[in-house]
């Protein structure tokens, strides 16, 4: 691809985002950005790295409205139940590249997933199973098992639902 071919084509995003090229910024002999431009002529940049394909039009993933919308992640920060108890401070996170995998908050780590993460932290309750699940003398789902919407679907599907509810409790 020749850069005369960039200048002037439209480029949209994975979120709706549309636009088109104005000019190409280059540093160290490698293309780095696209200045680009929307309708009313407001200007934005895509790292060339957030590009994700380029035909007739250059499709990009829109990092400026995710990196807006991200809020600081700062330890030491109250974690607390649903219930209101103090469950103690924000320690650290685990990551596994960019993603949040387990929050440790006082003692305890937490999956990160069910983490409500503001001004505190919100620990969801978890419900886990107190005994195993055991049909016909064989466990289909294992003391300690979380439970949640696939564990509660593989135990209606055995026909033990309400045994994997009372189990909960």
């Amino acid at each position: 691809m020749k850069i005369s071919e960039i200048y002037g084509k439209k480029v949209e995003s994975t979120s709706g985002k549309t636009g088109y090229v104005v000019s190409c910024n280059g540093a160290a002999g490698k293309l780095v950005c696209l200045l680009c431009a929307d309708e009313d002529e407001n200007e934005f940049y895509i790292d060339v790295k957030n590009i994700v394909s380029i035909g007739s039009k250059i499709i990009f993933e829109d990092r400026e409205t995710a990196i807006k919308a991200s809020k600081p992640i700062r330890l030491g920060r109250a974690g607390f139940n649903e219930n209101g108890k103090y469950l103690g401070n924000l320690n650290d996170l685990d990551l596994k590249g960019a993603k949040i995998q387990r929050a440790k908050i006082g003692k305890k780590n937490y999956p990160a997933e069910k983490l409500f993460m503001d001004d505190v932290i919100i620990i969801p309750a978890v419900k886990r199973l107190k005994s195993d699940v055991v049909k016909d003398g064989k466990v289909i789902i294992k003391k300690g098992t979380e439970i949640n919407s696939e564990v509660l679907a593989s135990a209606e599907q055995n026909g033990e639902y309400v045994q994997t509810n009372l189990k909960s409790i």
